[in-house]
């Protein structure tokens, strides 16, 4: 078990860009994240727009719609979370 938390802290460090001080790295990452956070908005106003639809025509979606916001909503935090860490370095 060990093992993972040293993956799932390398993954993060490499996320955040711990170790890296190039402004010339970091400028483009956080414009990244910043058009990742405007698309991932974008996707939530679909699924809310969906959901209004969805509520309208009485249809009632499968379980894979429902994962798919998870995923969504689980993506959307974890960028921002991202974006925060990068910021503060």
């Amino acid at each position: 078990m060990q093992i993972f938390h040293k993956v799932a802290d390398f993954c993060w460090e490499g996320l955040t860009l711990k170790h890296i001080s190039d402004r010339g790295i970091v400028i483009p990452y956080l414009l990244f994240l910043i058009m990742g956070v405007i698309f991932e908005l974008f996707l939530l106003a679909l699924v809310i727009i969906s959901a209004y639809f969805f509520h309208i025509f009485d249809y009632q979606p499968d379980i894979s719609y429902f994962v798919s916001i998870g995923i969504l909503v689980f993506m959307f935090l974890s960028t921002i979370q991202i974006f925060m860490s990068v910021q503060k370095k």
